[in-house]
């Protein structure tokens, strides 16, 4: 069990990286994608904990906060 939560991590890492160099609009729409696929699978590692992910994946896409 813990292996998974390490890898989707790994995984959520990597997508929310790859969403903020996809460039201006796409980055912000790739942003707020993973922010609903994190939400329905619980959160980042088990955390519940989507907002901060979101957050960072925005401020690094340059997207306005919401």
């Amino acid at each position: 069990m813990k292996t998974r939560h390490m890898l989707l991590a790994a995984l959520a890492a990597f997508v929310f990286s790859a969403a903020a160099v996809a460039g201006p609009g796409g980055g912000c729409k790739q942003c707020r994608t993973e922010y609903q696929i994190c939400q329905a699978n619980g959160g980042e590692a088990g955390t519940r904990d989507c907002e901060t992910p979101f957050s960072q994946c925005l401020i690094s896409a340059g997207c306005p906060l919401e």
